[in-house]
This record gives C-alpha cells, sequence and structure tokens, in this order.
C-alpha cells in the first residue's frame, strides 16, 4: 500500500493551475515548507484541517500536499463559503486549524497560506502512512444536513489508480477540468489519477458567469479528458462557441446521471459521447462507463470500478412493482472510513455504504433509476420526482427548474415546480397544461412558482428547499 503523498512525489506529470506550470518538485518544495509551519503550530498526524479555497491554485495545491506530507487530513471549502457554514464545517471535521488566504470580517482564520509557506522551520520527512486519514469531504446537503466523511490514504489511492487504469491514463494524455479545487472529484478524478499517469493536468477554477472562458481554454490546452459534472455540461454545451477539442477521447460527467436529451447535446457539441459515472461522497468514484454501446452510454453509468462492489438490496413491492431495481449498496477497498463527528469517526455499519439512490443493472452496468427519498405518496399514489424532472425537461418554454417537496393542507406532501423567471418563457397555465397531458394527474406539480435564481451547491445540484414555504 502506498499514500497519496507518495503517489505526487512519484509523478512525472505536471500541474497547470490559474494558467502558471508547476512540476511536482516544485509543488514539493512548496509542500514542505507548508508542512514545517503545520508542525510549528502544533498540528499532529490524523488532526484536521480546513483549507478555504479563497485564494490561488497553487496555495491550495501546497496546503493540501503540505498537509499530506505531516501527516494531517484536510477538508476543503470553497472560498464562497459564509462564517456559519464555516463553523459548521469546522465543528463536524474537528479541524483544529484553519488555513486561507486571509482573514475575512465575522470568520475564524487561525493562519494564512503565505504564513505557513513562510515559516523557517522545516519538517522531519513526509510522516503520513497509508492507514492514516487522508481527507475528510462533506456531503453535498441536497437532501438534508451536510455529513463529513473521512478517507484513508489506501482506500482513495485504489480508487484513483482503479480510476486511471479503466481509462488507460497515460504520460501523454491531457486532463481539463474548469470546476474548482474544493469539488472533491477535481481532486480524484482529474489531479490525482493525472498525476499517477505522469499527464499535464489543468485546473481553470472557473466559477460563475467565468464559465464562459471554458470554450478558450478547451482549445487552448487541447485536453485528452474533460471531467465536469450535469450543469457544467449542460452550460457548456449550450455555448454557441464550439469546443474545439481535437484530441478529446474522454468526457466523463459526474455526480448525477445525464438526462438523454442533455447527453445528446453534449455528444453532438464535443464530438465524443459523454462517459457518466457514479460517485458518492462516502465511497468515491463507484462506476465509470466506458461501453461502445450507445443506449448503455445513455442509460447507464457503467460497471463498477476494482476494488469497488455494488450490490443491490431488495426494496418494498411498492418501489419495486417489477422486481428488478433495489437500493444500491457500495462495499470494497475504496470507500470512505465512516461519517465524522467532530474528532471522532462512525465507521459505515458492516463497512458498506447504504445509499438513498434506486438502481438496476443492464448486464454489468448500473443503472440509476432515482432516489428513494425522492417517492413520495400523493393521495395514496407513489410519486416518484425523478420521472417527473425527466418528463419536464421536454417542457417547451421551460428554462432552469427544480421539482421540489411542498406540504399541502388537505393532501401532504405534493410536488411543486420551481423555475428561474430569466429563462421561462411559457406561462404557468402553459406548463401546467403540459404536465396534465404527460403525467398522471397526482404526478402534476400543485403550482409553478418563479424565482429569480434557483441556488445550487458547487456541483450543480439544486438545492431541495427552493421554493418552500
Amino acid at each position: 500500500m502506498t499514500t497519496l503523498l507518495e503517489l505526487v512525489t512519484r509523478s512525472r506529470g505536471a500541474v497547470v493551475v490559474d494558467g502558471r506550470w508547476f512540476s511536482v518538485s516544485d509543488l514539493m518544495a512548496r509542500a514542505e515548507r507548508v508542512a514545517g509551519g503545520l508542525r510549528q503550530r502544533g498540528l499532529g498526524p490524523n488532526e484536521g484541517v480546513l483549507l478555504v479555497d479563497d485564494g490561488t491554485g497553487a496555495d491550495l495545491l501546497s496546503g493540501l500536499l503540505g498537509t499530506w506530507w505531516r501527516g494531517a487530513r484536510p477538508v476543503v471549502l470553497a472560498g464562497t463559503a459564509g462564517p456559519a457554514e464555516m463553523a459548521r464545517v469546522r465543528a463536524q471535521s474537528g479541524a483544529q486549524l484553519v488555513v486561507g488566504a486571509a482573514a475575512r470580517p465575522g470568520e475564524e482564520l487561525t493562519s494564512t497560506y503565505a504564513e505557513l509557506r513562510d515559516c523557517d522551520a522545516r519538517p522531519p520527512g513526509p510522516e503520513c502512512r497509508p492507514n492514516h486519514f487522508a481527507l475528510d469531504i462533506v456531503t453535498s446537503g441536497t437532501t438534508g444536513t451536510p455529513k463529513c466523511v473521512t478517507f484513508t490514504h489506501a482506500a482513495l489511492h485504489r480508487n484513483v489508480m482503479s480510476f486511471a487504469d479503466r481509462l488507460d491514463l497515460g504520460r501523454d494524455d491531457v486532463l481539463y477540468t474548469p470546476l474548482p479545487l474544493s469539488i472533491a472529484g477535481v481532486v480524484g478524478m482529474v489531479l490525482l489519477p493525472g498525476l499517477a499517469a505522469g499527464a499535464t493536468v489543468h485546473l481553470s477554477r472557473l466559477t460563475g458567469p467565468n464559465l464562459a472562458l471554458a470554450p478558450r481554454h478547451l482549445r487552448e490546452h487541447q485536453p485528452t479528458l474533460l471531467y465536469g459534472v450535469p450543469y457544467m455540461f449542460e452550460f457548456m454545451a449550450r455555448q454557441r462557441e464550439l469546443a474545439g477539442c481535437t484530441r478529446l477521447r474522454w468526457a466523463v460527467c459526474s455526480s448525477a446521471p445525464l438526462p438523454e436529451t442533455t447527453f445528446d447535446r453534449v455528444w453532438r457539441h464535443f464530438g465524443v459521447p459523454p462517459r457518466s459515472s457514479y460517485c458518492l461522497a462516502e465511497a468515491g468514484t463507484v462506476t465509470l462507463n466506458t461501453s461502445d454501446d450507445p443506449e448503455v452510454l445513455r442509460t447507464t453509468v457503467g460497471e463498477p470500478l476494482d476494488g469497488t462492489s455494488v450490490i443491490l438490496e431488495p426494496l418494498d413491492t411498492e418501489l419495486d412493482e417489477s422486481g428488478t431495481s433495489g437500493r444500491i449498496v457500495v462495499g470494497g477497498a475504496s470507500p470512505a472510513a465512516g461519517y465524522r463527528s467532530g474528532r471522532r469517526l462512525v465507521p459505515f455499519p458492516d463497512g458498506v455504504v447504504r445509499t438513498q439512490d434506486r438502481g438496476s443493472f443492464l448486464g454489468p452496468n448500473l443503472a440509476v433509476l432515482g432516489r428513494l427519498d425522492d417517492v413520495i405518496q400523493v393521495a395514496g399514489h407513489n410519486v416518484d420526482l425523478a420521472h417527473v424532472r425527466r418528463v419536464l425537461l421536454e417542457c417547451p418554454g421551460l428554462g432552469e427548474f427544480a421539482v421540489v417537496v411542498d406540504q399541502h393542507r388537505h393532501l401532504g406532501a405534493v410536488p411543486v415546480l420551481v423555475a428561474e423567471a430569466g429563462s421561462l418563457t411559457a406561462t404557468s397555465e402553459q406548463v401546467i397544461e403540459y404536465c396534465r397531458r404527460s403525467l398522471r394527474e397526482v404526478e402534476v406539480p400543485r403550482e409553478v412558482r418563479t424565482v429569480v435564481k434557483l441556488v445550487r451547491t458547487a456541483t450543480g445540484k439544486v438545492r431541495a428547499d427552493q421554493g418552500v414555504r
């Protein structure tokens, strides 16, 4: 077994972040100085460090690698996080130290990246071990309170190497993502697999409207692998400006399966089919679709990676009338060690992750059918909100939207449609009429509510409390 720091140290690759090129020796020299600063502040192995992504990419990379050098466990938080979120993540992860570019009003900062890097103290050799905790990841919180999960070096290393092997990555590859480093998939599916293969990794760290710069970056870098999430792929595929990636062979999408209409649009735009993967904060990359069959590509998230097992736990017959689907349960050597509660780790029961996702198998390939907590009872009938969302993707005049659950005075839980006003060209009556033609009466949203902007998580998922009264 090996550690993630050893993976980076042995790499013959390079990282380009914010337009700056770094060799591995450059990164490790910065990491050693950060590790010395952490040691001077009394931080020991397996203790937590909260790294705020509010500075340069080089700052965050040196913070991540320096924390591993010290044998400690980092958790990365987006720079847009406010004081309340920072306090919650620090309490959940049990982080002893908060590191950012600079202190912000109302937020607790115990060190800056510059202070750690400029420390005169020099640490001993790297102190992390395969069984040490390597990374804390905060779940998206789209369906409830976010939780913090902890991975060991051995588990994440196995997951990263399985991903790189599945795609046959090598030194001639160029991996690119426009997404920020605070998204776990950027570390686990771009940075580390690319370095493991000795490839060149480009990290643009674009957010908000700056995502429109991605097509230019794609033409400049000519990647062989593009990584993103559904919202990013949908945004880029709607750009009039073509991607212009002549070397692209893999377009990998995680976070959630792509709707078929989005799948087709992305394929036309980039010239290669998007490859869905099933990823969990609790288990890393679980599956990856490398099939050559267009139907398998459109409808499944692929086969489990080596070292990861997926089984389907039987469901109540009301939720699985065909008897072919079940709760997705993930095990093997790659999942996290458990949820964290401050300094205490609570292992997963039986060492497996029992998800809230419902799935079925098409041969060896997993299809994700929706979330179990997306199925609600309306007037005694099951309503699958994932099915309602898929139908509404075809609704004329409906742009950005979410289907959420609200409480009706007489019916209890009911579906409600929340639409972004700026992208809505149909009337509420026209949308409801489309729903009545395409859905069962109990599935039709009770009303259409408009918001100026849907609030999304860092991975583009719409938060479940949108428009709820």
